[in-house]
């Protein structure tokens, strides 16, 4: 069994621009491509729900595509290949998500805002899945 999107050839870079193309489309006010060792680790944007700008952060967890792929794929031989395969992958990925989620919305079966609600930024960076996965899944911190 292969992963989805697992022979992709396609540059992350390009991925990166398609994702922020569809967003743009569904309605994105700003989209930021954020950077990490000089390469993109993630794309944050901000919907306009009621009056209000709503920021969400995506961000590329390819090292656990990366797990995934060493034994896996012996046809390639260096280390450095199968970290680019993997981002190849992980973006992808994010980009059939995305397409999918707003596929939803423009059929108005979902909010723009529910889709994208556990990649919603709440407090210093944090995407409201990163603090609940901190809180140990409580609203609130235990006190």
């Amino acid at each position: 069994m292969t992963l989805f999107m697992e022979t992709t050839k396609i540059d992350p870079s390009q991925t990166v621009g398609e994702i922020q193309k569809v967003l743009g489309r569904y309605g994105a006010k700003s989209i930021q491509v954020e950077y990490e060792d000089g390469e993109v680790s993630g794309v944050a944007f901000i919907v306009e729900v009621s009056g209000k700008r709503i920021p969400f952060k995506l961000p590329c967890r390819w090292k656990a595509v990366h797990s995934m792929l060493v034994g896996r794929m012996h046809r390639i031989r260096n280390q450095e290949e199968y970290v680019l395969q993997a981002k190849r992958i992980a973006w992808r990925q994010i980009l059939r998500w995305v397409q999918a989620q707003l596929a939803l919305v423009e059929t108005d079966m979902v909010r723009i805002e529910e889709v994208f609600m556990p990649y919603l930024v709440v407090d210093q960076g944090k995407t409201l899945y990163e603090k609940l996965a901190h809180n140990g899944f409580l609203l609130e911190a235990p006190k």
